[in-house]
């Protein structure tokens, strides 16, 4: 397996003396996935450590949010540890590309970001509001869906936050709705992405009697 390529940590401010650390990691390889842990470290801080994991050519974002610090740290650094790879079973996976289509096909729709600003209330809190549609577009019943969010002024990511959705059905439309601190300001563009470890076989809820249906469902 060719080693991960894994980019300048960025820090973005968050709220009051509180900041968000990411780096964006890639996965060249076609056929390994990688499990492992990672933690940033800046300004002499470092963060708890994190199971992580990345799927083949798969491009991520790491992060570590609503950190400390009494300045703004310039000094992020991205540490991997204990990272070991794993050989996608072509017997059982015979075209990769149609197997995480298939098990990652969910769909973020009718997003909608105010900024705080723009709301007198929500200013006073220093909340500004997200929501969208999401929907399981998928065969699978996902005990845990997680999302990367990022908002962007022009090409630049100006903020990054992550959100879990718990027991995610076959077929089902969710709404979710997040309040996010910080001085935001407008953004361009929001993009949203689904993460799920589609490698692991603990990721699904059971189901008898058709698909998107429980154990137990008639």
């Amino acid at each position: 397996a060719k080693a991960l390529t894994i980019e300048p940590v960025n820090i973005l401010r968050s709220s009051g003396k509180k900041y968000d650390l990411y780096a964006k990691l890639k996965n060249d390889n076609p056929k390994w996935w990688a499990e492992f842990d990672y933690y940033f470290t800046a300004a002499g801080k470092q963060t708890a450590k994190t199971q992580g994991y990345i799927l083949p050519e798969e491009i991520k974002y790491l992060a570590a949010l609503a950190e400390d610090f009494s300045y703004s740290p310039e000094d992020g650094r991205l540490v991997i540890e204990n990272l070991s790879w794993h050989r996608v079973n072509q017997h059982e996976i015979p075209d990769w590309n149609a197997y995480r289509a298939g098990h990652l096909n969910i769909e973020s729709a009718d997003v909608k970001f105010i900024p705080a600003n723009a709301n007198p209330l929500s200013e006073k809190l220093g909340l500004n509001q997200l929501s969208f549609n999401t929907i399981n577009h998928t065969a699978y019943n996902y005990w845990n869906v997680g999302f990367v969010i990022l908002l962007y002024t022009g090409d630049q990511v100006t903020a990054i936050n992550h959100y879990v959705l718990n027991d995610f059905m076959s077929g089902q439309k969710r709404l979710v709705e997040i309040s996010w601190p910080g001085d935001l300001g407008r953004s361009d563009r929001v993009e949203i992405i689904p993460e799920i470890n589609i490698m692991k076989d603990d990721i699904y809820i059971p189901y008898e009697g058709g698909v998107g249906q429980p154990s137990g469902s008639e």
